[in-house]
């Protein structure tokens, strides 16, 4: 159980020392995570064979993490769906189908997908709202929707951090929401992956940015605030979204572009070329990594242009909280050198003609 949060006091206008709390939170609510283990699923979701997975925001990130491991580490089958996907497609494209949800907050637009889970076989919803805590916060009528989604037999994978608003930017729900993913896949039947151990998992969360691009960001963040390109390797570079999103929604950037290492050298380096700008490349524990991120930073010091790498010495299938933790320590100090205020956001309140969008279909 987290203590409630105390959002926007006046010696914290800006939210800078709410989310440092809530950075120092995440190791802890993992250990829990991890030492109760996750809740036995129902029948349904361990029969089921074929999934659609959404969700948005750092909700995409957890749907195509989820989908990977699916697709890779299981018999069963998954494809990641937008959001908007739920607006136009026929019923006949989900029959039979188990619906995935993310929604750390259950917000309308994943609404759209939830309302039409009578169009599956049945629904799994991964978010940090229970029917008791929407009610508490004052929204009964997700409330209600979550009430009707469990008495028809739908299945809730909770996960923390409930209520985590105040800031636009999100830390523990993020990597809470990957834990649960990979907690969830691990009791389906025939998974190729033991879940990882606490003593796996837990010091990843230590993982730091190298120093130079700590330094460089904050001597000259004009240098990164104009652009800058992510270079990763499969599979982490399809579901990155949220490493990206980071620097959009932590420090107001553009979102940064994330590209395989092979496929760096089919347009982006070219394009970097012309218009040059800094490449921050993850690194993950492969051995095959080693000689792709050596190829990268000579091909890219060779044109003149910045390299830097994050190492995280994990597989895929954890190394994303490293990441995570990494980049994390990188934008927080960021935003407090450029004062970048993450309680009145850019736009706050003007994005409910999308935000608020849930029609009825």
């Amino acid at each position: 159980m987290t203590k409630p949060e105390n959002p926007g006091s006046m010696s914290d206008s800006f939210g800078h020392d709410l989310l440092e709390e809530r950075l120092a939170q995440i190791p802890g609510i993992l250990a829990q995570m991890l030492e109760r283990g996750p809740r036995p699923l129902k029948a349904a979701t361990l029969e089921s064979q074929r999934f659609v997975v959404t969700g948005t925001g750092s909700s995409e990130a957890h749907a195509r993490y989820l989908s990977m491991l699916l697709n890779l580490f299981t018999e069963r089958s998954a494809c990641y769906v937008p959001l908007s996907g739920f607006t136009t497609a026929e019923r006949g494209a989900f029959s039979g189908k188990t619906l995935v949800v993310f929604s750390q907050g259950v917000s309308p637009n994943a609404q759209i997908a939830i309302n039409r889970r009578g169009d599956f076989a049945h629904i799994v919803l991964f978010s940090a709202t229970t029917p008791s805590a929407a009610r508490a916060s004052g929204k009964p009528e997700r409330a209600t929707l979550l009430e009707s989604l469990l008495a028809e037999g739908g299945e809730l994978v909770e996960f923390p951090l409930a209520e985590e608003y105040t800031t636009l930017i999100r830390f523990v729900g993020p990597m809470a929401g990957y834990l649960a993913a990979l907690q969830f896949v691990a009791q389906l039947d025939r998974c190729r992956f033991n879940l990882p151990t606490a003593e796996q998992i837990l010091p990843l969360l230590s993982s730091a940015p190298p120093a130079d691009l700590q330094d460089d960001m904050l001597r000259l963040p004009s240098a990164f605030s104009q652009g800058f390109n992510l270079v990763t390797a499969a599979p982490i570079s399809d579901f990155a979204q949220n490493l990206a999103c980071k620097f959009m929604e932590g420090l107001y950037w553009p979102c940064p572009p994330i590209s395989d290492f092979l496929q760096f050298a089919h347009g982006p380096f070219q394009q970097m070329n012309a218009h040059p700008k800094p490449v921050i490349i993850l690194q993950g524990g492969d051995p095959m990594e080693t000689e792709m991120v050596q190829r990268s930073v000579r091909m890219l010091h060779e044109v003149g242009l910045g390299a830097y790498v994050i190492r995280v010495d994990a597989n895929p299938l954890i190394s994303i909280l490293g990441f995570e933790a990494a980049l994390n320590q990188l934008i927080l100090p960021v935003m407090r050198r450029l004062r970048v205020n993450q309680i009145q956001w850019p736009g706050k309140g003007r994005d409910d003609l999308l935000y608020g969008f849930c029609p009825d279909l």
